[in-house]
């Protein structure tokens, strides 16, 4: 894999760009994360919630029974605003790393509550050329429908898009799609990729 057949690279957002806090310590659950990353991810009141299709009151709730978790609902409310920490220090280096010529994006499943924050969506803005955001879109990772729309927006290959992201689920659903995908936990492994090519 090289530079020379990239022409666009996509972004997760959290767990990427996005310093979040630890779930287990911040949702107390007595799971792995691993564990609460998938159910996270393929949850029915999550993907409700970030596709844009529920208000927060009733995700919390939701959630809150679904994942049997040990606190009130405005308490999760509290937590989950409180989730995202910030940008990572080295996410505007990797982003300026990218070479000219070659799309950005970012390809993520977040709500109006965590986008609307100006730390985030205002440094972002400034460096992504698109935004494929599920409270926009009414599409989520991993479902097929998500990689497409980035795919034919931009109306280049499936094989010349980079992806990165922290799940598991959402890199095997990218290479199901054509995409080139990697597994990275932050911008500084992000980076070394980039660096590589």
């Amino acid at each position: 894999m090289s530079f020379g057949n990239i022409k666009v690279v996509v972004f997760d957002l959290g767990g990427v760009l996005l310093q979040l806090k630890d779930p287990i310590e911040t949702f107390r659950l007595d799971i792995s994360e691993g564990e609460f990353l998938e159910r996270w991810l393929r949850s029915p009141s999550v993907r409700e919630f970030e596709r844009g299709a529920t208000d927060p009151e009733s995700f919390a709730r939701a959630i809150v029974d679904e994942l049997q978790l040990v606190m009130h609902w405005k308490e999760f409310l509290t937590c989950f605003d409180a989730w995202p920490e910030r940008l990572f220090p080295e996410t505007e280096v990797l982003l300026d790393a990218i070479p000219a010529g070659i799309g950005r994006a970012l390809l993520s499943n977040t709500n109006p509550a965590h986008w609307g924050r100006k730390d985030i969506s205002y440094t972002l803005s400034g460096k992504l050329d698109r935004l494929f955001l599920s409270f926009d879109t009414g599409l989520l990772k991993p479902d097929r429908e998500a990689f497409d729309q980035v795919i034919e927006a931009y109306g280049n290959a499936a094989g010349t898009f980079l992806f990165f992201d922290d799940n598991p689920l959402n890199v095997s659903a990218a290479v199901d799609a054509g995409m080139k995908a990697v597994l990275c936990k932050g911008p500084t492994e992000a980076l070394r990729v980039l660096r590589q090519l």
